[in-house]
């Protein structure tokens, strides 16, 4: 039995056609998008903390807040991350009573120090701080709150206080393994459904399979995290004719089809 190499962060390579360009096909280096990937995580922020400070410009949501436990108000049996969103589900439903609808939001979840959970929020609404304070107590949450005013603008510089450097691993470390960091109103879609491109997996690196080409182009390259330290460059990218090697175990004539029908489109 053939031994399939497991899967990587930068170890495979998606392929696939180039729309309107005849015969090319693009190799890009397949990366796990993980936030616990060393590699992946200050790309993927970066992007997230964009994609929130569009969204605030969008909804207008200027209103920082951030809810805080109370150490003593949380089970002993739970953990404060699963603790706080109870609180915050209730208090959802408190919001949408007073403002008449359910509001849209943007949250991130962060540890503190101390390993308790607390939330900040996005608002889009003026909420008294005093209402808020009394509100969040009383589903459980705690008394201390804290609320203020923020340019759209600046919403990603806030945002990365939170979403970088120490904090964000030491949040990570203490989230579970399939725990959100984010989370929206149903409202807001913090990214779109995927489209599908029809590009296929090569169980080869990059790499190797750049080694094989005849001719390249369009190469690009990003620094990287873990290669950091030795100030090189990694391969993410470049464009060529089919290779062999990645075409193996794929329906051949379906794929020169499908580089046939892209490229012609325009």
């Amino acid at each position: 039995m053939q031994h399939k190499p497991k899967f990587g962060c930068g170890k495979f390579t998606v392929f696939g056609p180039i729309k309107g360009r005849m015969g090319k096909v693009g190799y890009k280096c397949l990366f796990c998008g993980s936030y616990r990937c060393n590699g992946c995580r200050p790309g993927k922020l970066r992007r997230v903390r964009a994609r929130i400070a569009e969204i605030a410009q969008q909804y207008k949501l200027r209103r920082f807040v951030t809810l805080t436990l109370d150490p003593s108000r949380i089970p002993a049996s739970k953990r404060s991350d699963r603790y706080l969103r109870e609180c915050w589900r209730k208090m959802r439903v408190v919001l949408a009573r007073r403002y008449g609808a359910s509001l849209p939001f943007v949250a991130v979840l962060e540890f503190q120090g101390s390993g308790i959970a607390h939330l900040h929020v996005l608002f889009g609404v003026y909420i008294p701080q005093a209402w808020l304070s009394e509100a969040w107590q009383s589903i459980g949450g705690g008394r201390i709150v804290d609320i203020r005013h923020v340019d759209v603008q600046r919403v990603a510089g806030y945002l990365a206080a939170y979403l970088s450097g120490e904090k964000i691993e030491h949040t990570l470390q203490l989230l579970p393994s399939r725990g959100r960091i984010f989370t929206t109103s149903r409202s807001i879609t913090l990214w779109g459904k995927k489209q599908e491109t029809g590009w296929m997996l090569c169980r080869m690196s990059l790499w190797r399979l750049r080694n094989r080409a005849t001719t390249v182009s369009q190469e690009r390259f990003e620094p990287t995290e873990t290669l950091k330290p030795f100030d090189p460059e990694l391969l993410i990218y470049f464009e060529g004719p089919p290779i062999r090697e990645a075409l193996e175990g794929k329906n051949i004539i379906e794929f020169i089809k499908s580089m046939i029908l892209v490229g012609r489109a325009m």
